[in-house]
């Protein structure tokens, strides 16, 4: 590998590719990062060992794999550590990376931050980062061993010895690393918000008309996304004779057969349509042709979605307990923002909107662009008094 630059190793387990769009958050960080050009980005991306692990491209991006070897369903976090640092080894040597160029580790999630801690220890001047997505920071829920204490212990106790080492955490909001500190034992050397941010290259407004009031919905039919909310909205609006609405759900999970029977059973089947996954690349079109983008999800640490559809045009509404919460401002707060599963008050903001139709201004940018530029000013001030 051809060195022009300090490397800016990335270490992800989810990354874009021709066969899964699994992580458009981490592809839209890194390009932004190498767009600053202050650094030379590595991205590396582990794999398990019964998968096919071969290094792929992705628009302009070459994705270094290596393999990790985990005991199945997260039943001792670690246990393979061994192995998972000498393959990560025989990795670098592969691609050409001496350890002393490399400058900053930024692993995603808190399993990689063994490979972070593994590049510090073998170079002391290099500086980590370990970002936060999502609230189970230490894996607490994952598995089948996920309700046995001596589980829970373990686990605790192998991802606090993980973020202890670390320099820089990183929070895709403030309400994730306050859960992270939260922690017993847990102690930040340093913190930093980086919202996901949006390519707005990707993400833009097109002028188009329809007839009738549209919303829509992008996200896992899970529980605490409750999609079952924004239904019983719309229906509470459609009981008080507001019919000229329609609303697009796209997504699969366990709980779409409950809200999918809900609608037929309340002869609601006109106005709501179920779509699977839509191709992330295709998602621009979708989101031009809303007037208004809803999820209620009252536990998400973030929600790329909302950045999404703001960024085509459409404004957003979410539930208190969604880190996207953090973008809207005070004195407009209670106007796009609902407590949880209160579908009464989000019936009463959609009329609202339907009515006046005000635009909604955020706090902050969605443009990644925008946003890596002050994280890596920050990130090369924290070097240099370190």
């Amino acid at each position: 590998m051809q060195k022009d630059k300090s490397i800016y190793l990335v270490v992800t387990a989810f990354f874009p590719s021709v066969e899964s769009f699994r992580g458009p958050y981490v592809y839209d960080q890194v390009k932004a990062i190498m767009k600053d050009g202050r650094y030379q980005v590595v991205v590396m991306m582990p794999g398990l060992c019964f998968q096919k692990n071969d290094d792929y491209d992705y628009d302009g991006i070459h994705v270094y794999r290596f393999t990790q070897y985990e005991l199945p369903t997260n039943a001792w976090p670690g246990a393979g550590d061994y192995f998972n640092l000498h393959s990560f080894d025989k990795a670098l040597k592969r691609i050409g990376i001496a350890y002393e160029d490399i400058a900053v580790v930024h692993a995603h999630v808190t399993g990689n931050a063994k490979y972070a801690n593994y590049v510090k220890s073998k170079n002391p001047a290099t500086r980590t980062i370990l970002q936060h997505h999502g609230y189970d920071v230490l894996s607490l829920t994952d598995g089948r061993f996920a309700d046995m204490q001596w589980h829970k212990r373990h686990c605790i106790n192998y991802g606090v010895n993980l973020c202890n080492q670390i320099d820089l955490h990183v929070g895709v909001s403030e309400q994730i690393l306050h859960y992270l500190e939260a922690y017993k034992g847990i102690y930040l050397k340093d913190k930093y918000v980086l919202y996901n941010g949006v390519d707005t290259s990707k993400f833009y407004q097109i002028e188009e008309s329809h007839t009738g009031f549209h919303i829509g919905c992008v996200a896992n039919f899970w529980e605490l996304k409750d999609q079952i909310t924004l239904i019983k909205a719309v229906e509470n609006l459609i009981c008080n004779g507001c019919t000229d609405i329609r609303v697009s759900f796209v997504g699969t999970g366990y709980t779409r057969e409950s809200c999918e029977r809900y609608v037929h059973d309340h002869a609601l089947t006109d106005y709501f349509e179920f779509m699977d996954e839509v191709d992330h690349r295709q998602l621009n079109a979708f989101y031009n042709t809303l007037d208004l983008f809803v999820l209620p999800s009252y536990w998400d640490a973030f929600g790329c979605v909302y950045t999404e559809a703001y960024a085509c045009g459409v404004p957003f509404m979410a539930a208190k307990g969604s880190g996207i919460t953090e973008y809207i401002r005070e004195d407009d707060f209670d106007n796009w923002v609902i407590e949880s599963h209160d579908y009464k008050s989000l019936a009463q903001n959609i009329c609202r909107y339907m009515n006046h139709r005000e635009k909604q201004t955020l706090k902050y940018s969605v443009d990644i662009n925008e946003l890596i530029k002050p994280f890596i000013n920050y990130l090369m001030k924290f070097i240099k008094l370190h």
